[in-house]
């Protein structure tokens, strides 16, 4: 079976395939034009978030239940086809900021109302709890005037529909290809704005009563200060909730053919003043500012008038790919410990595997470095995803892409295996800044631990060649999907420890702890 794609170099075996389910939204919007006719067409951002924030039916399968309020956002059609880049950044601001400060909101709305969540039939109370948590979200958290957040929220909840059958209102509305549909009650409406206005006069008051830690799950709370203590949890905790990180876009640099670290330092130094000079091909852009990391990576601080990533310099050349700098750092440190055996001028020799490889931001480090990789994913989609971005980046020469469950794959008889970057599925909990919704994760891990364990103990006893180098990676703060599996690996005497030493990994000595392990805190 295999899947189209533009990448005329990458190898590609699909031995697997697992098809995404579709996204709909229940709800519908219709938005009044000047001339006063509506365009069912249009759709207001704040409609947008509300969709996204409003669950999908009990009845849809249970995939399509757990995407994440801002996955069901970026996936709406309507969503993808705003024209205007602002509107896109304030829908994502929206759903993000609701998500992050959900415990904040949602104890502010208990202390307001005399029932929460509030009352309706159908999808009537879940289309104004969102609605709620959106106008408290602008109130509280974002810079949204007071008549702005509270009147184009309750404006958006007026001319909200639901589907027939739902609702007690009654309406002659249509929706092309829809039939009849219900306007929310008046009576609910009215709720929505008397709540918004109230939390806007006592929202000092209100904000009092809260505390950031209200947004993660109680589980979490515990597991971050068993592992960390109450005051390194609470700083953590706040750097979750800061806004201003998304202000940031890390850029890894393909550095594919450069054979010495003063010919990067150059390359990068180009980059640098490529982004100062403030545009591109395509249109004029100003960005606030451009930082080499240690690392090596660009940190550019966005400007309002950046546009699309993909009209920023040099991004149909390739040699440039968005990746979060922690992102970085298990290839880095597979790259270091592989130079400090063979030699960097030996990469084009080796062969690495790369598993659980999509999107492919690690991929590419490791090709761009020189080496021959295998990157191994079980999800077909998201397969495609990391042969586009490798064809842009004009890597996929040297890489071979199988797409089968990483515990399953052992490698041909004739491969011999230098290294592997083992990057295992986890409960995400170090992107919660990025990815609100996964602070609020229960102790129900799913098959998460057990999956790591068979995946590490599987490329440790039928991958590696004896004397070969395996990071074990994963982007959670829990050390149960960390430090421990380290440990249980360990006690099986396949492998032993190669421990991180200091400048081994730029401007992260103290991520190093007691034993040699990294463990990078938000």
């Amino acid at each position: 079976f295999t899947i189209p794609h533009t990448s005329r170099h990458s190898q590609v075996s699909f031995e697997h395939y697992q098809p995404e389910p579709r996204l709909e939204s229940s709800l519908q919007s219709t938005v009044e034009s000047r001339s006063g006719n509506a365009r069912s067409q249009s759709i207001s951002t704040r409609q947008l978030a509300m969709q996204a924030l409003t669950a999908p039916p009990a009845n849809k399968k249970k995939a399509l239940e757990n995407f994440s309020p801002i996955s069901r956002l970026e996936s709406s059609p309507q969503f993808l086809n705003l024209e205007d880049q602002r509107d896109k950044s304030f829908a994502r601001h929206l759903v993000s900021t609701t998500m992050r400060r959900m415990g904040q909101i949602d104890c502010i709305l208990n202390h307001v109302c005399d029932v929460y969540p509030p009352r309706g039939k159908g999808k009537q109370s879940l289309i104004l709890q969102a609605a709620l948590r959106l106008g408290v979200a602008q109130l509280m958290f974002l810079d949204t005037p007071a008549f702005a957040a509270v009147m184009e929220t309750v404006d958006v909840l007026k001319k909200t529909t639901i589907g027939k059958g739902q609702g007690n209102g009654k309406s002659d509305n249509k929706v092309a290809g829809k039939g009849e549909r219900k306007v929310m009650p008046k009576q609910l409406v009215s709720f929505c704005n008397a709540v918004l206005r109230r939390v806007d006069r006592e929202r000092d008051d209100l904000l009092e009563m809260t505390n950031p830690r209200d947004n993660v799950s109680s589980f979490l709370q515990k597991e971050f200060i068993q592992a960390y203590g109450s005051d390194l949890t609470n700083k953590v905790i706040e750097q979750l909730m800061d806004e201003t990180a998304h202000q940031n876009v890390d850029l890894s640099l393909n550095t594919s053919g450069l054979k010495s670290e003063k010919e990067r330092q150059v390359f990068a130094d180009e980059m640098a003043e490529v982004f100062s000079d403030g545009h591109s091909d395509r249109e004029d852009m100003g960005f606030e500012s451009i930082i080499k990391l240690p690392n090596g990576s660009l940190r550019i601080k966005k400007g309002s008038n950046n546009g699309s990533i993909s009209k920023w310099p040099k991004y149909d050349s390739g040699v440039w790919w968005v990746q979060d700098v922690s992102s970085t750092l298990p290839a880095l440190a597979l790259i270091s410990s592989l130079r400090s055996i063979h030699g960097e001028e030996n990469f084009e020799k080796l062969n690495v595997v790369d598993m659980c490889a999509a999107p492919g931001g690690k991929t590419a480090q490791l090709l761009s470095s020189g080496f021959h990789v295998t990157a191994i994913e079980a999800n077909a989609r998201r397969c495609r995803r990391l042969l586009e971005n490798l064809d842009r980046l004009q890597l996929g020469e040297k890489c071979d892409v199988v797409v089968k469950y990483g515990q399953e794959w052992t490698p041909d008889a004739d491969m011999k295996v230098a290294g592997i970057l083992v990057d295992v599925p986890c409960s995400a909990t170090g992107t919660g800044n990025r990815r609100p919704d996964v602070l609020q994760k229960d102790e129900d891990l799913g098959n998460l631990l057990d999956t790591q364990e068979k995946l590490a103990h599987h490329c440790a006893e039928n991958v590696l060649e004896a004397g070969a180098v395996m990071v074990y990676a994963t982007c959670s703060l829990l050390p149960k999907e960390s430090e421990d599996q380290i440990k249980r690996l360990l006690q099986k005497g396949h492998v032993e420890i190669s421990p991180f030493l200091p400048g081994e990994i730029p401007g992260f000595d103290d991520a190093i702890d007691e034993n040699g392990f990294l463990r990078v805190l938000p």
